[in-house]
Protein backbone atom coordinates (compact mmCIF):
# COMPACT_ATOMS: atom_id res chain seq x y z
CA UNK A 1 0.00 0.00 0.00
CA UNK A 2 1.21 3.43 -0.99
CA UNK A 3 1.79 5.50 1.48
CA UNK A 4 0.56 9.26 0.87
CA UNK A 5 0.05 12.18 2.76
CA UNK A 6 -1.96 15.32 2.56
CA UNK A 7 -1.18 18.73 2.92
CA UNK A 8 -3.07 22.36 2.42
CA UNK A 9 -2.03 25.80 0.96
CA UNK A 10 -1.40 29.03 3.52
CA UNK A 11 -3.41 30.36 1.30
CA UNK A 12 -6.59 28.22 1.02
CA UNK A 13 -7.16 28.13 5.18
CA UNK A 14 -9.54 30.38 6.44
CA UNK A 15 -8.20 33.20 8.98
CA UNK A 16 -5.14 34.89 9.78
CA UNK A 17 -1.98 33.37 8.18
CA UNK A 18 -0.31 33.35 11.57
CA UNK A 19 -2.14 30.70 12.50
CA UNK A 20 -1.71 28.45 9.41
CA UNK A 21 0.88 25.74 10.50
CA UNK A 22 -1.51 25.17 13.74
CA UNK A 23 -4.29 25.03 12.09
CA UNK A 24 -3.02 22.54 9.70
CA UNK A 25 -2.27 20.07 12.08
CA UNK A 26 -5.21 20.46 14.29
CA UNK A 27 -7.73 19.17 10.99
CA UNK A 28 -5.21 16.51 10.64
CA UNK A 29 -3.01 17.43 7.72
CA UNK A 30 1.12 16.30 7.04
CA UNK A 31 2.02 19.02 5.35
CA UNK A 32 1.65 22.95 4.55
CA UNK A 33 2.96 25.01 1.17
CA UNK A 34 3.29 28.48 1.76
CA UNK A 35 3.36 31.57 -0.32
CA UNK A 36 6.49 33.18 -0.44
CA UNK A 37 4.74 36.46 -0.38
CA UNK A 38 3.88 39.85 -2.43
CA UNK A 39 6.69 42.62 -3.24
CA UNK A 40 4.35 45.31 -2.67
CA UNK A 41 3.87 44.31 1.06
CA UNK A 42 6.75 43.51 1.01
CA UNK A 43 8.24 39.79 0.84
CA UNK A 44 6.74 38.10 3.71
CA UNK A 45 9.43 35.72 3.82
CA UNK A 46 11.72 37.60 2.59
CA UNK A 47 12.35 38.48 6.16
CA UNK A 48 14.57 36.27 8.34
CA UNK A 49 13.02 36.30 11.22
CA UNK A 50 9.31 34.96 9.91
CA UNK A 51 11.39 32.50 8.11
CA UNK A 52 12.69 31.50 11.12
CA UNK A 53 9.06 31.25 13.14
CA UNK A 54 7.95 28.79 10.23
CA UNK A 55 10.84 26.68 10.58
CA UNK A 56 10.66 26.69 14.19
CA UNK A 57 7.00 25.57 14.48
CA UNK A 58 7.15 23.11 11.66
CA UNK A 59 9.65 21.17 13.63
CA UNK A 60 7.50 21.99 16.78
CA UNK A 61 4.52 20.54 15.26
CA UNK A 62 5.85 17.62 13.17
CA UNK A 63 4.47 19.45 10.12
CA UNK A 64 6.47 19.59 6.65
CA UNK A 65 6.73 22.99 4.82
CA UNK A 66 6.68 22.02 0.96
CA UNK A 67 8.33 23.60 -1.89
CA UNK A 68 7.79 27.27 -1.60
CA UNK A 69 5.50 28.84 -3.92
CA UNK A 70 5.73 32.12 -5.99
CA UNK A 71 1.98 33.30 -6.02
CA UNK A 72 3.18 37.38 -6.84
CA UNK A 73 4.44 35.73 -10.62
CA UNK A 74 0.36 36.37 -10.92
CA UNK A 75 0.94 40.36 -10.73
CA UNK A 76 4.85 40.63 -11.51
CA UNK A 77 4.37 38.11 -14.72
CA UNK A 78 7.62 36.90 -16.78
CA UNK A 79 5.68 36.38 -19.68
CA UNK A 80 6.92 39.30 -21.14
CA UNK A 81 10.36 38.93 -20.30
CA UNK A 82 12.47 39.34 -17.64
CA UNK A 83 13.74 43.13 -18.23
CA UNK A 84 10.27 44.72 -18.68
CA UNK A 85 9.42 46.85 -15.26
CA UNK A 86 7.21 43.81 -13.61
CA UNK A 87 9.74 41.31 -15.24
CA UNK A 88 12.74 42.98 -12.87
CA UNK A 89 9.90 42.66 -9.91
CA UNK A 90 9.73 38.94 -10.78
CA UNK A 91 13.49 38.27 -11.52
CA UNK A 92 13.96 39.71 -7.53
CA UNK A 93 11.49 37.61 -6.46
CA UNK A 94 12.64 34.52 -7.43
CA UNK A 95 15.84 35.30 -6.45
CA UNK A 96 14.48 35.87 -3.13
CA UNK A 97 12.40 33.22 -3.13
CA UNK A 98 15.63 30.30 -3.97
CA UNK A 99 17.25 32.23 -0.90
CA UNK A 100 14.51 31.64 1.28
CA UNK A 101 13.30 27.87 0.45
CA UNK A 102 16.79 27.29 0.85
CA UNK A 103 17.71 28.50 4.17
CA UNK A 104 14.02 27.07 5.06
CA UNK A 105 15.51 23.78 4.01
CA UNK A 106 12.48 23.38 2.02
CA UNK A 107 13.16 21.16 -1.53
CA UNK A 108 12.19 24.36 -4.11
CA UNK A 109 10.11 26.90 -4.99
CA UNK A 110 7.08 26.90 -7.55
CA UNK A 111 6.44 28.97 -10.30
CA UNK A 112 2.39 29.19 -11.07
CA UNK A 113 1.52 30.60 -14.84
CA UNK A 114 -1.72 32.51 -13.79
CA UNK A 115 -2.96 36.07 -13.45
CA UNK A 116 -1.07 38.18 -15.54
CA UNK A 117 1.57 35.30 -15.64
CA UNK A 118 -0.92 33.05 -18.50
CA UNK A 119 0.76 31.63 -21.44
CA UNK A 120 -1.20 33.09 -24.45
CA UNK A 121 1.39 33.60 -27.27
CA UNK A 122 4.49 32.43 -28.44
CA UNK A 123 6.39 35.23 -27.14
CA UNK A 124 4.78 34.23 -23.49
CA UNK A 125 6.04 30.68 -23.49
CA UNK A 126 9.45 31.50 -24.95
CA UNK A 127 10.29 33.94 -22.16
CA UNK A 128 8.65 31.53 -19.82
CA UNK A 129 11.20 29.11 -21.10
CA UNK A 130 13.66 31.82 -20.76
CA UNK A 131 12.33 32.13 -16.77
CA UNK A 132 12.39 28.85 -15.72
CA UNK A 133 15.98 28.26 -17.17
CA UNK A 134 17.05 30.97 -14.97
CA UNK A 135 15.58 29.44 -12.14
CA UNK A 136 16.70 26.22 -12.43
CA UNK A 137 20.16 27.69 -13.18
CA UNK A 138 20.27 29.92 -10.00
CA UNK A 139 18.54 26.57 -8.02
CA UNK A 140 21.20 24.39 -9.18
CA UNK A 141 23.79 25.49 -6.41
CA UNK A 142 21.42 25.51 -3.73
CA UNK A 143 20.13 21.93 -4.34
CA UNK A 144 16.31 23.18 -4.80
CA UNK A 145 14.10 21.36 -7.39
CA UNK A 146 11.54 24.41 -9.75
CA UNK A 147 8.11 23.48 -10.08
CA UNK A 148 6.16 25.02 -13.62
CA UNK A 149 2.07 25.14 -12.77
CA UNK A 150 0.54 25.83 -16.22
CA UNK A 151 -2.44 24.04 -18.38
CA UNK A 152 -0.10 22.82 -21.62
CA UNK A 153 -1.30 19.60 -22.81
CA UNK A 154 0.80 16.82 -22.36
CA UNK A 155 2.72 17.31 -25.59
CA UNK A 156 3.22 21.06 -24.31
CA UNK A 157 4.55 19.66 -21.34
CA UNK A 158 6.99 17.34 -23.37
CA UNK A 159 8.44 20.77 -25.29
CA UNK A 160 8.45 22.81 -22.60
CA UNK A 161 10.48 20.45 -20.56
CA UNK A 162 13.02 20.18 -23.54
CA UNK A 163 13.23 23.32 -24.12
CA UNK A 164 14.08 24.55 -20.58
CA UNK A 165 16.67 21.45 -20.58
CA UNK A 166 17.01 20.83 -16.78
CA UNK A 167 16.51 17.88 -14.83
CA UNK A 168 15.65 20.35 -11.83
CA UNK A 169 12.17 21.33 -13.56
CA UNK A 170 9.48 19.47 -12.19
CA UNK A 171 5.57 19.85 -12.75
CA UNK A 172 2.94 20.79 -10.21
CA UNK A 173 0.10 18.87 -11.11
CA UNK A 174 -3.15 20.32 -10.69
CA UNK A 175 -6.77 18.30 -10.70
CA UNK A 176 -8.89 21.49 -12.08
CA UNK A 177 -6.73 23.75 -13.64
CA UNK A 178 -7.22 22.20 -17.19
CA UNK A 179 -10.92 22.28 -17.46
CA UNK A 180 -11.15 25.49 -15.80
CA UNK A 181 -9.64 26.70 -19.44
CA UNK A 182 -11.26 24.36 -21.08
CA UNK A 183 -8.87 21.81 -21.57
CA UNK A 184 -9.58 18.00 -20.83
CA UNK A 185 -6.00 16.30 -20.62
CA UNK A 186 -5.78 16.15 -17.05
CA UNK A 187 -5.38 12.72 -16.53
CA UNK A 188 -3.29 12.09 -20.04
CA UNK A 189 -0.97 15.13 -18.40
CA UNK A 190 -0.56 13.08 -15.08
CA UNK A 191 -0.11 10.02 -16.69
CA UNK A 192 2.25 11.08 -19.41
CA UNK A 193 4.27 13.05 -17.14
CA UNK A 194 4.65 10.82 -14.01
CA UNK A 195 8.19 10.93 -13.23
CA UNK A 196 8.06 14.71 -13.06
CA UNK A 197 5.76 15.31 -10.49
CA UNK A 198 7.94 15.88 -7.79
CA UNK A 199 6.87 15.06 -4.06
CA UNK A 200 3.74 17.09 -4.20
CA UNK A 201 0.23 17.63 -6.30
CA UNK A 202 -2.88 20.10 -6.24
CA UNK A 203 -6.07 18.71 -6.53
CA UNK A 204 -9.72 20.92 -6.28
CA UNK A 205 -12.62 21.25 -7.87
CA UNK A 206 -15.21 23.59 -8.77
CA UNK A 207 -16.97 25.61 -12.02
CA UNK A 208 -14.73 28.34 -13.50
CA UNK A 209 -12.84 29.54 -10.53
CA UNK A 210 -15.54 28.94 -7.64
CA UNK A 211 -14.43 26.12 -5.43
CA UNK A 212 -16.61 23.29 -4.69
CA UNK A 213 -16.04 20.26 -2.64
CA UNK A 214 -14.04 17.37 -4.34
CA UNK A 215 -16.12 15.60 -6.57
CA UNK A 216 -18.93 17.65 -7.13
CA UNK A 217 -17.50 20.57 -9.69
CA UNK A 218 -16.37 20.23 -13.33
CA UNK A 219 -12.75 18.94 -12.69
CA UNK A 220 -12.02 15.51 -13.12
CA UNK A 221 -11.35 14.53 -9.50
CA UNK A 222 -12.55 11.05 -10.10
CA UNK A 223 -9.91 10.19 -12.93
CA UNK A 224 -7.16 11.89 -11.32
CA UNK A 225 -7.42 9.98 -7.94
CA UNK A 226 -8.35 7.03 -9.78
CA UNK A 227 -4.58 7.27 -11.70
CA UNK A 228 -3.11 8.01 -8.52
CA UNK A 229 -4.13 4.92 -6.54
CA UNK A 230 -3.39 2.59 -9.18
CA UNK A 231 -0.16 3.85 -9.53
CA UNK A 232 0.79 4.01 -6.21
CA UNK A 233 1.22 7.62 -5.76
CA UNK A 234 3.48 8.21 -2.55
CA UNK A 235 3.61 11.81 -2.60
CA UNK A 236 1.42 14.82 -0.73
CA UNK A 237 -2.19 15.53 -1.86
CA UNK A 238 -2.84 19.28 -1.53
CA UNK A 239 -6.22 20.26 -0.83
CA UNK A 240 -6.26 23.78 -3.05
CA UNK A 241 -9.95 24.00 -3.00
CA UNK A 242 -10.88 28.03 -1.72
CA UNK A 243 -12.90 26.69 1.87
CA UNK A 244 -11.84 30.60 2.86
CA UNK A 245 -13.49 32.32 -0.10
CA UNK A 246 -17.51 32.25 -1.76
CA UNK A 247 -19.10 29.96 -3.30
CA UNK A 248 -17.32 27.32 -1.29
CA UNK A 249 -17.38 29.11 2.55
CA UNK A 250 -21.13 29.95 2.20
CA UNK A 251 -21.81 25.94 2.12
CA UNK A 252 -21.38 25.33 5.68
CA UNK A 253 -21.19 27.82 8.79
CA UNK A 254 -18.17 26.02 10.35
CA UNK A 255 -15.92 26.36 7.39
CA UNK A 256 -13.14 23.83 8.62
CA UNK A 257 -16.29 21.26 8.31
CA UNK A 258 -16.02 21.33 4.61
CA UNK A 259 -12.26 20.82 4.50
CA UNK A 260 -13.17 17.64 6.89
CA UNK A 261 -15.27 16.53 4.20
CA UNK A 262 -12.88 17.09 1.85
CA UNK A 263 -10.06 15.40 3.23
CA UNK A 264 -12.77 12.19 4.06
CA UNK A 265 -13.36 12.05 0.51
CA UNK A 266 -9.60 11.79 -0.54
CA UNK A 267 -9.06 8.73 2.18
CA UNK A 268 -12.27 7.07 1.02
CA UNK A 269 -10.97 7.80 -3.15
CA UNK A 270 -7.42 6.26 -2.59
CA UNK A 271 -9.02 3.37 -0.02
CA UNK A 272 -11.25 1.80 -3.02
Amino acid sequence: MSMWTMGIPQWCLPGNYGYTLRLAKQLGFDAVQLEFGSWEAGMALGHKRLRELYVNESRELGIRLLPLTINALGRYPVVDGLNTPDGRIARDTILASLEAAAEMGLSGVTMPSFGGNEIHTEAHYGHTVEALRFTCEKAAPMGLMVYTENVLDAAGMTQLFDDCGSDRLLLLFDSQNYSVFGRDCAVDVLNTHWHRLGDHLHVKDGGGMGSMLLGTGSSPFAGVMETLKERGYTGTIVLENGYGSLPLCAQAEDRFSLILQDMETVRKAMAK
